[in-house]
């Protein structure tokens, strides 16, 4: 499997769009996911709830 690097450019809405993505695709790795803080703070924690399987790195 290839590993996908995207970077969010300090940009919370580019974290929140390739989520979708990065659920379907385990090969996605969100660098700096914690920007989605800005506009929706439990966005990881609330993916998780529903049964998402997130790894957050730190």
């Amino acid at each position: 499997m290839d590993i996908i690097s995207i970077d969010t450019y300090d940009d919370h809405r580019m974290a929140l769009a390739f989520a979708p993505a990065a659920l379907m695709y385990p090969g996605i790795i969100i660098n700096h996911a914690e920007v989605v803080s800005k506009s929706y703070p439990e966005f990881w924690n609330d993916l998780k709830k529903v049964g998402a399987e997130i790894l957050l790195a730190g």
